[in-house]
């Protein structure tokens, strides 16, 4: 809890001077502080512009080196990326817990899904540079359809069903205590929400909704479909350097491809089924 309050002190104040910066045409001098000088670094951003560009797919990416806001949340994913790279080196990345008390996983649940949305919000100008209808429509929100509320349902079982058997695959290439050891963190948050449905459906939503909008509804657009998944894939530092971050970038381009074919909706749909099912199955 205490960790994702200090970082909504240093994204959201970064988040909203990019955002002020783009409104006045005039560079925030809090924004230069927050962000060591780098969003003031026009030729660093052309290059990483260009390198973008080579890493997007058939998706049009709407990265511009000349925006603060686009600028800032590529600093901001840097620093994610760098995070990784601290927690493998300093070989942290599974949880030293005996167990997970439900109250706590709930609490830091809900704030981190708070920090995503507002995070997201802010980040296309929520309250600065667009009005409420104009926000939604460029995190791509919408009321599904019945035809695309079923595809959506579809793929959340199809990433579901992948997932399970590239787990399966996982476990049997592995000795028995490596794969006990690699998934420890994951199985005590299953255990902790397992206890009731009604707290494995709060797991499934808040996550699928928060993650879906801060991820492909408000950076997919800027940074495409392969660099979104791959933040969101090491965002999620639980599962360490082992195959099931592979997994889930795999099941992130799911997401992602929902995102590019629908919309963001979509994509909320099919990651709370995702999300739900191990714990359905399981009851």
């Amino acid at each position: 809890m205490i960790e994702i309050l200090i970082l909504s002190a240093y994204i959201l104040p970064m988040i909203i001077a990019a955002n002020l910066t783009e409104k006045q045409g005039q560079l925030s001098p809090i924004l230069v502080i927050l962000s060591l000088g780098m969003v003031a670094l026009s030729g660093l951003w052309r290059l990483f512009a260009q390198a973008l560009s080579r890493l997007s797919w058939s998706e049009a990416i709407a990265f511009d080196p000349k925006k603060s806001v686009h600028r800032t949340a590529a600093f901001l994913m840097i620093l994610g990326f760098l995070n990784l790279a601290m927690i493998i080196l300093l070989d942290d990345a599974t949880s030293e817990e005996s167990a997970i008390v439900l109250a706590e996983a709930l609490q830091e649940l809900l704030s981190t899904g708070a920090l995503h949305l507002a995070a997201a919000f802010l980040g296309v100008g929520w309250l600065m540079r667009r009005s409420v209808p104009a926000v939604l429509d460029r995190l791509c929100l919408r009321k599904p359809t019945l035809r695309e509320a079923g595809i959506s349902l579809a793929t959340g079982i199809g990433l579901w069903l992948f997932s399970t058997a590239a787990v399966a695959v996982w476990e049997q290439s592995v000795p028995a205590e490596v794969f006990l050891q690699q998934t420890e963190e994951a199985q005590l948050y299953f255990q902790a929400f397992s206890g009731s449905l009604l707290t494995a459906l709060l797991l499934a939503i808040v996550p699928a909704v928060s993650e879906e909008i801060f991820y492909r509804g408000a950076l997919q657009p800027v940074f495409g479909i392969f660099v979104t998944s791959l933040f969101f894939t090491i965002t999620h530092v639980q599962y360490g350097l082992t195959p099931a971050m592979l997994i889930l970038f795999a099941v992130s381009l799911g997401f992602s491809w929902l995102r590019l074919r629908y919309h963001t909706s979509a994509a909320i749909i099919a990651h709370a089924v995702f999300n739900f099912l191990p714990y359905l199955v399981g009851a």
